[in-house]
C-alpha cells in the first residue's frame, strides 16, 4: 500500500475521512456522498485508492461496470457492493 489513503468505494471519491486501516480492511466516511464506507485493497498492491462502484464521482452509470480500477497500481478490480443507500 503507498498510501493511507482511502477512496469511497460508493463514488469513488477522494475526499474521505478514514477512521482505520490495515492490511484488509479500510473503514471511514465520504464528505461528497455523506455515506460510512467499508473498503477492501486492491488484489494487485493493497492500496485502497480504488475507482467508486458508481465511477467518476458525481455520475451515475445506466449500467455499472464490472471492475473498477486501482489508481495506484492501475488493476481492476471486481465491483464492489457499496452497501445499503
Amino acid at each position: 500500500m503507498t498510501t493511507q489513503e482511502a477512496f469511497c468505494v460508493r463514488c469513488g471519491s477522494a475526499d474521505t475521512r478514514v477512521t482505520r486501516v490495515d492490511r484488509a480492511s479500510a473503514e471511514g466516511a465520504c464528505f461528497r456522498c455523506n455515506k460510512p464506507f467499508h473498503a477492501t485493497p486492491c488484489q494487485g498492491c493493497g492500496g485502497f485508492r480504488i475507482g467508486g462502484s458508481l465511477g467518476i464521482p458525481g455520475i451515475r452509470f445506466e449500467n455499472l461496470p464490472e471492475s473498477v480500477s486501482c489508481w495506484d497500481c492501475g488493476h481492476d478490480n471486481p465491483l464492489r457492493d457499496p452497501g445499503p443507500e
